[in-house]
């Protein structure tokens, strides 16, 4: 069932427009991330579905009820959808328990009690709970600055960039962390973020913006594998474009490019933009391949290696789990996608 409807939805600030005929459906208990690059519109965005900005036009609804605009309200906002901006938005001389009680001020003590208990068990907070904001780490003020927003049961949570602020260390725990409390208190959730990482661990649905508008809007496996031009394809991962695959004189190249393309071709007529691309993930060692390709550089990256190949007179990025040679002519292989 869906939860979030939004239809046709603009904004601009001066003449300049910061969200251009937006329509989104967001299933009830899914996570969408909104992935873009800075000024793409996707805060604009959030703000408007929190009902803090006006829209200029368009309509957005909760459960199949309107969503009142600002001018309408004598406070903006919406009971129903809590906005966690980048800033933690903890008080800073209440604890970590204070701080999530206080959005219950307004309940029966003991239910207020009782939910707390609970939400400071499912986030891991229950060890820091009586410390103040201060004095935990970042990865515990942004569990305790969720936990708070949630902590009313809305039906909707908006996080603006949740992890940009975080170690790699942190961020990792935290995504992981975030997920759980997100399904155990089944709660829908829009996320915006620049870190292609974050949508791919986290979101069922991702919205690709760009000044405003909507390029593509698809789980994250199928943009990853179908990009529609060549911004999508490069916001979403490595990838090798035809713009930098220089002249391909090989027969062998040509049949394996055609081969790995064929949906690229259908999506022709929908985009110009995008011709030829490929994912590291698409090309393989194969000892049998007529395709040679010589190893010019080889990057350690923890979990795998990362292999940059000559092959005629261009580069391409390939992914390894084995360790190969510098200078090394192998055959490779270039899949298509399932």
């Amino acid at each position: 069932m869906s939860l979030l409807k939004i239809n046709n939805l603009y904004k601009s600030f001066e003449g300049v427009k910061a969200v251009n005929d937006i329509s989104i459906t967001l299933e009830k208990g899914k996570i969408l991330a909104i992935l873009g690059e800075s000024g793409s519109g996707k805060t604009t965005l959030l703000h408007l579905i929190a009902a803090l900005y006006e829209a200029d036009s368009g309509t957005l609804t909760l459960d199949n009820e309107r969503i009142t605009p600002p001018s309408e309200k004598l406070i903006a906002g919406h009971p129903d959808i809590k906005l966690v901006r980048q800033d933690y938005g903890l008080f800073p001389n209440m604890s970590i328990r204070a701080n999530i009680a206080y959005e219950l001020r307004y309940y029966e003590e003991n239910y207020r009690n009782e939910r707390v208990d609970k939400l400071l068990d499912i986030s891991g907070l229950a060890h820091v709970q009586y410390h103040l904001p201060r004095q935990v780490s970042g990865g515990e003020q942004q569990r305790a600055t969720i936990v708070k927003a949630i902590a009313e049961e809305p039906k909707l949570l908006l996080l603006d960039e949740p992890f940009s602020h975080l170690d790699a260390v942190n961020k990792r725990r935290l995504k992981n962390e975030v997920l759980g409390l997100i399904k155990a208190e089944e709660v829908s959730c829009i996320f915006v973020t620049h870190d292609v990482a974050d949508a791919y661990a986290m979101a069922d649905e991702l919205l690709i913006m760009q000044n405003g508008s909507t390029l593509q809007l698809g789980s994250p496996e199928e943009i990853y594998r179908n990009p529609i031009n060549n911004y999508v394809a490069e916001i979403t991962g490595e990838v090798s474009l035809s713009s930098e695959l220089g002249t391909v004189d090989s027969a062998v190249l040509r049949f394996e490019l055609g081969q790995a393309q064929l949906r690229t071709e259908r999506r022709t007529a929908l985009n110009s933009e995008l011709r030829t691309f490929l994912r590291p993930s698409q090309i393989r060692v194969s000892e049998k391949s007529e395709l040679k390709a010589l190893i010019q550089k080889i990057k350690f990256l923890g979990a795998y290696y990362e292999v940059i190949l000559q092959v005629e007179d261009f580069n391409l990025k390939m992914y390894s789990f084995e360790k190969l040679c510098i200078g090394e002519e192998i055959g490779i292989e270039i899949r298509q996608f399932d």
